[in-house]
């Protein structure tokens, strides 16, 4: 899978089909886990970045169900795995653009200085 986040959120199979994952709030957490790709998002995090400083009652439910709905949104190619201190997206860094970006930039700013 491919993930744009420079920019509207963009999803992409290999093939090049969109995927939907769904409103705002799965576009959210898709986006913080992305940010973060391959590297552990702890739960804290997650819930703030949904609900901000004052999340409701019952969050850390809502946040499984929404981890839940997404899992099943991105299917096996995207997998995010529960870990003790929260999630992690297990894709390589390279399927997420803003990270391609800046390895390519640091490749080139290497580039330049050589």
């Amino acid at each position: 899978m491919r993930f744009g986040i420079l920019g509207p959120l963009d999803i992409r199979t290999d093939d090049g089909v969109p995927v939907d994952p769904g409103g705002p709030r799965p576009r959210a957490l898709l986006t913080l886990l992305l940010l973060a790709a391959g590297r552990t998002v702890t739960t804290e995090h997650l819930t703030d970045g949904l609900y901000g400083s004052q999340p409701p009652a019952g969050a850390a439910n809502a946040l499984q169900s929404q981890i839940s709905r997404l899992r099943r949104r991105l299917g096996p190619h995207a997998p995010i795995e529960a870990v003790p201190a929260g999630y992690r997206l297990t894709v390589p860094p390279d399927a997420v653009d803003a990270h391609r970006f800046a390895r390519l930039a640091a490749q080139g700013r290497t580039a330049l200085a050589a």
